[in-house]
């Protein structure tokens, strides 16, 4: 049985929970973390009571508690070993505003209230650095003694793919911004472009371990991602799929990507996820 650790899971309208109910829907166990427990809605537990543990965990600042974590989960599932890792944590919201600081800031002189206010931007920045981008590579070094190593013989002709997979959730903003201050997006997107670069490097650093690949989610409609907006008519129409993404949309590419006979000569890849917004020409 394969073993999945999939992080970011508490909401059930979330791209972490439908990943995990996608895996799960398709025999594949499933351990679930995140710094906040399972809402109280969600099936999976009394569904997949087997199959399926949750823990809450940071998974972006100890190593050894998480590794804890999930060596328990590892042993109520009585196994000894990882087959994907899903690295979904982090925080949604990709604005970082300076506005958001400012209001803060006091102090006896112009110099020491700027030093105050390039601290606070260098706390907002470093948020989403830890959250999006240190919380992957820490979760995928403490995986990386469970993941199987396939034993491979001398030819090239008679090797087999590696069964590990590893899928970093990147997005779309890592390659465009939108447009104004109000719309400041230094952290986000650059946690995000880092997890681009986390996946070539790792895909190769791992080679004929895992198989390590990106996808980059449009708008997904997670519902309370912006704080309650319906997406209209128009929303849906701008893009060429005519429609917003959901979360399934995103997890079954997790399920492809973490079946090496389906993909198993792909790694080191963006798949983007976005109903064609980003090849959508436009002039202002």
């Amino acid at each position: 049985m394969k073993v999945a650790v999939v992080t970011g899971i508490a909401r059930t309208t979330g791209i972490g929970h439908a990943i995990c109910s996608t895996l799960l829907e398709n025999g594949i166990a499933v351990i679930g973390f995140d710094i906040n427990p399972l809402d109280t809605s969600s099936p999976l537990s009394t569904k997949y009571p087997i199959h399926f543990r949750s823990r809450v965990c940071r998974v972006d600042s100890d190593p050894g508690n998480f590794r804890r974590h999930l060596m328990s989960a590892l042993d109520e599932l009585q196994q000894n070993h990882v087959d994907v890792v899903v690295n979904n944590a982090g925080m949604s919201s990709a604005y970082m505003p300076e506005t958001d600081v400012l209001h803060g800031i006091t102090g006896d002189n112009d110099d020491e209230r700027e030093v105050r206010r390039l601290e606070a931007r260098m706390d907002q920045y470093n948020h989403y650095i830890q959250n999006n981008l240190r919380s992957a590579f820490l979760v995928t070094e403490v995986c990386k003694p469970f993941l199987p190593l396939p034993l491979q013989p001398s030819t090239s002709s008679s090797r087999t793919t590696p069964s590990a997979s590893i899928i970093h959730i990147s997005s779309t903003r890592a390659h465009s911004s939108e447009f104004g201050p109000s719309h400041a997006q230094e952290g986000y997107a650059s946690a995000k472009a880092g997890l681009i670069g986390l996946t070539h490097s790792q895909g190769q650093s791992m080679a004929g371990v895992a198989r390590v690949n990106a996808i980059l989610p449009g708008w997904i409609n997670t519902e309370d991602k912006r704080g309650g907006y319906v997406p209209t008519e128009e929303d849906h129409a701008w893009h060429a799929a005519g429609r917003i993404g959901q979360p399934k949309d995103v997890a079954e590419l997790v399920l492809f990507l973490s079946d090496e006979k389906k993909s198993g000569f792909v790694t080191c890849q963006e798949f983007v996820v976005d109903g064609g917004v980003s090849k959508r020409m436009y002039y202002p």
